[in-house]
C-alpha cells in the first residue's frame, strides 16, 4: 500500500475523539512599495476553514461453515480473514490515490507538445518529457527536490523499464518502503494497481431502446420503459436527462435513486463495485471515475455514442511527501462470532475499517494529476 509510505498522519495523531479535523489556511499577503511618510493600507489577515471528515467505513461479511473448517487442509478462517485485511487496506489506498484528481494542476498531452485536455499516450520517446514536466511544475510550486514522489502504474513502469533498457541500477537503491521501486529523475517511485481510472462517454443523441454501455464488465441498459432488469436506465427524451438518470444510479452506489422510476438497482455483487465510483454529470457527457481501477475498460453498443479515446485516463500521482493526509480511526481488523444461534454451525467473520483521506488547501498545490491514456497500453 502506497499511502503508508507517503501520507501525512499528522491529523490522525491529534484526532482522539469525534470525526472532523480542521486545518485553516491563511489569506495571501503581498509585499508592496513604501513611501516615506505615507501610511500603508493594512491587508486583512483572515483564515479559511479547511476540514477533513472521518466518515468512510469499509467492511465485508463472510461465513465459514464448521464443516469446511474440518475438511479443509488449511485454515479457511485465517486465510479469508487475512485476505479481507489486505482488501480493506487496498481500499484505503484507492481512496488515498484518488486525491490526485483534487490537484490544482495536471500533466497532460498539452504539456509535452500535444493537444491540451487530452491524456498522454505514454511511450519510450516521451518518458523523459513526462518526468521533466513533473519536476518543472513542482519547481514552480516550490516543492523541495528531496521530498518528491511519483506513484506509477505497472503499465507505465513497463514503458519506463523499456526506456532504461532494463538497467535496474538506473532506478537506484530501494528504500524498503511499501511499494517503493527505486528513484528516477529525482522522484521516489512507487508502483500501484490502486490508482484511479476515468473515462468519458459522449453520446451524440439520446440512446435507442436496449442500447448499452459497459464499464468494468458492468452493463447499463437504456430503455424506453423502465422495467425491472438490473442496470436499466430510463431514456428521458433528452441526452441531458438520460445522463442525469445514469449519474444518479452510479452515485447512489448502484442502487436505484428513486425507487425504480428512472433507474433500476444493479445486482448486489455489482453494487459492491460501483460504490467506489464517482460519476460527473457534464450535461452532454458523463465522466466515470473508478477508485482503484487504474486500467478502466469501457464499451458502447452504439458506434456513434463512443467513449472518447483521449479521455480514457489513468491518473498517476506525483507530488510532495505528506501532501495528502490520511486519518485511520480504526485499522483494518476482524471480528468473529458463532452462528449457532441462527441455526448454522460456523462463524461469521466481519473485517472493518474507519478512515478518511484528503488533501488540504496547501497540498493541492504540491501534487499533480499525471494523465495517461489507458486505451493506449
Amino acid at each position: 500500500d502506497v499511502f503508508r509510505s507517503i501520507a501525512s498522519f499528522e491529523e490522525q495523531a491529534i484526532l482522539h475523539d469525534g470525526q472532523k479535523v480542521d486545518r485553516p489556511y491563511r489569506s495571501d499577503i503581498v509585499v508592496e512599495n513604501y513611501t516615506k511618510g505615507t501610511a500603508l493600507t493594512a491587508q486583512d489577515l483572515t483564515a479559511t476553514s479547511d476540514t477533513l471528515t472521518v466518515n468512510t467505513i469499509k467492511a465485508l461479511l463472510m461465513y465459514v461453515d464448521n464443516v469446511d473448517k474440518i475438511q479443509n487442509k488449511y485454515s479457511a478462517v485465517n486465510l479469508w480473514a487475512d485476505e479481507a485485511g489486505r482488501r480493506l487496506s487496498n481500499s484505503i489506498d484507492a481512496w488515498f490515490l484518488y486525491q490526485a484528481l483534487n490537484a490544482n494542476d495536471t500533466i497532460d498531452d498539452g504539456d509535452i507538445g500535444g493537444s491540451a485536455g487530452n491524456a498522454i499516450t505514454a511511450a519510450t520517446g516521451n518518458v523523459l518529457n513526462v518526468f521533466g514536466k513533473i519536476n518543472m511544475k513542482l519547481d514552480v510550486n516550490n516543492v523541495p527536490r528531496n521530498e518528491r514522489n511519483f506513484v506509477i502504474s505497472p503499465q507505465f513502469f513497463d514503458i519506463l523499464w523499456q526506456y532504461i533498457a532494463g538497467k535496474a541500477s538506473l532506478l537506484g537503491d530501494k528504500t524498503g518502503k511499501n511499494a517503493n521501486i527505486g528513484r528516477f529523475a529525482g522522484l521516489e517511485l512507487y508502483m500501484s494497481n490502486n490508482l484511479t481510472g476515468s473515462a468519458r462517454w459522449i453520446p451524440v443523441d439520446d440512446p435507442t431502446n436496449a442500447a448499452t454501455i459497459t464499464i468494468q464488465g458492468i452493463t447499463f441498459t437504456f430503455v424506453s420503459s423502465i422495467g425491472s432488469t438490473a442496470g436499466n436506465v430510463l431514456i428521458s427524451g433528452t441526452v441531458a436527462g438520460t445522463i442525469d438518470n445514469l449519474v444518479a444510479l452510479i452515485n447512489n452506489g448502484g442502487a436505484t435513486s428513486d425507487s425504480g422510476v428512472s433507474n433500476v438497482s444493479l445486482s448486489a455483487a455489482n453494487q459492491r463495485v460501483v460504490q467506489d465510483w464517482v460519476a460527473v454529470d457534464g450535461t452532454t457527457y458523463i465522466e466515470v471515475r473508478a477508485k482503484g481501477a487504474s486500467y478502466l475498460t469501457v464499451t458502447s453498443s452504439e458506434s456513434a455514442d463512443v467513449w472518447t479515446a483521449a479521455t480514457q485516463i489513468q491518473h498517476l500521482l506525483a507530488g510532495r511527501d505528506k501532501a495528502i493526509d490520511a486519518v485511520i480511526q480504526k485499522n483494518p481488523a476482524v471480528e468473529t462470532a458463532s452462528t449457532v444461534s441462527a441455526g448454522k454451525s460456523g462463524l461469521n467473520i466481519l473485517p472493518l475499517t474507519l478512515f478518511a483521506t484528503g488533501v488540504f488547501n496547501q497540498g493541492k498545490n504540491e501534487i499533480l494529476d499525471v494523465q495517461l491514456r489507458s486505451d493506449a497500453y
